[in-house]
């Protein structure tokens, strides 16, 4: 398994189109525009799984994500690698996921093309160390103090406020689902690609 800033990926256009295969560390370092997904993980009962970023993150270490996701490695799809980051961050495994929605995002830190899906879950959770310092399942009093409280990660807090409009009366998934087909992440099984 390679390391973190060996990863290959895509700088690509406005149009997601490659413009050429640079190392993750090249990406980060020029801010480069790349592709990223971020799923949220919602519980039956509605609460949203909230992750604490290892203080040894590449971009917003030690800050709160409502999402699980990441870089989309050169020659990875934004649906296997949506499959991929819950399963390796969270453990979650074999269950639908989503999509709801495309996004453009640029701050200091990071340049991306980001397609936001869901899911849900009541599985156990099992944090990959090296990405989740913490973990919890949060309701939406809970979320919006952390995002007033600016501890929430920059794009996932631009996400959620997108969620919000799309869907300001969705409680669960089957709010958010009538008529999307999901994609079926039981048929996703690890590839050569690392860890983004």
């Amino acid at each position: 398994m390679s390391q973190p800033y060996q990863e290959r990926v895509d700088w690509v256009d406005e149009d997601g189109r490659p413009i050429a295969t640079v190392t993750r560390a090249e990406m980060r370092r020029r801010n480069l525009l790349h592709r990223v997904t971020a799923t949220f993980v919602f519980h039956p009962d509605g609460r949203l799984f909230v992750q604490q970023r290892t203080a040894t993150k590449d971009a917003y270490p030690g800050l709160f994500d409502m999402v699980v996701g990441g870089t989309v490695v050169s020659g990875e799809t934004y649906e296997e690698n949506a499959c991929r980051e819950i399963a390796e961050e969270l453990g979650v495994r074999g269950v639908p996921v989503y999509h709801l929605f495309a996004h453009r995002f640029r701050d200091a830190t990071t340049n991306s093309l980001i397609r936001v899906y869901a899911c849900e879950y009541d599985g156990p959770v099992v944090f990959q160390p090296e990405e989740v310092a913490d973990g919890f399942w949060a309701g939406l009093e809970r979320v919006e103090a952390l995002l007033d409280a600016g501890r929430m990660c920059p794009d996932s807090a631009a996400g959620w406020a997108l969620f919000r409009r799309h869907f300001p009366t969705a409680r669960t998934l089957a709010d958010l689902t009538p008529g999307r087909e999901p994609i079926d992440c039981t048929c996703w099984v690890p590839g050569p690609f690392p860890r983004g």
